[in-house]
């Protein structure tokens, strides 16, 4: 069976991505030094930007399909 290409834009692996970070917080945050804590909120914020911006979007696209009807 072929790999599926992974979309690193869309909305279920940003999610996933920043699920990730935040057990791996959870769970390790004493092994971790400030620049990594710092480096993974910059990256989580970035992650949750992406989310809220494909949410958006899909919600204007079913508001779209609700005015079409």
């Amino acid at each position: 069976m072929a790999k599926e290409k992974i979309n690193k834009d869309s909305f279920e692996y940003a999610y996933r991505k920043l699920e990730k970070i935040l057990d791996d917080l959870e769970q390790n945050i004493e092994e971790k030094s400030l620049d990594e804590i710092i480096e993974n909120y910059q990256e989580g914020l970035k992650l949750l930007k992406l989310c809220r911006d494909k949410l958006s979007e899909a919600e204007l696209k079913i508001e779209k399909i609700k005015l079409e009807k």
